[in-house]
């Protein structure tokens, strides 16, 4: 998920290169991506509820 917002991030800087920051797409992106990067946040915090915080920073991986 988080590439996919590295690459949104890219996008909405190539349209305000493109467009400038007043255009209301660019706007409109920004504003979207700013929910997405929220959301992005809360879904983190929802799976890391009740972790230790060990095991928050480093991603669970199968023992065998």
């Amino acid at each position: 998920m988080s590439k996919h917002l590295e690459n949104l991030e890219r996008l909405c800087n190539k349209l305000q290169y493109r467009y400038g920051d007043s255009d209301s797409l660019v706007l409109q992106f920004k504003q979207e991506l700013g929910v997405a990067k929220e959301k992005r946040v809360q879904d983190l915090a929802a799976k890391n509820l009740g972790r230790r915080p060990v095991d928050k920073t480093a991603p669970s991986h199968l023992i065998h």
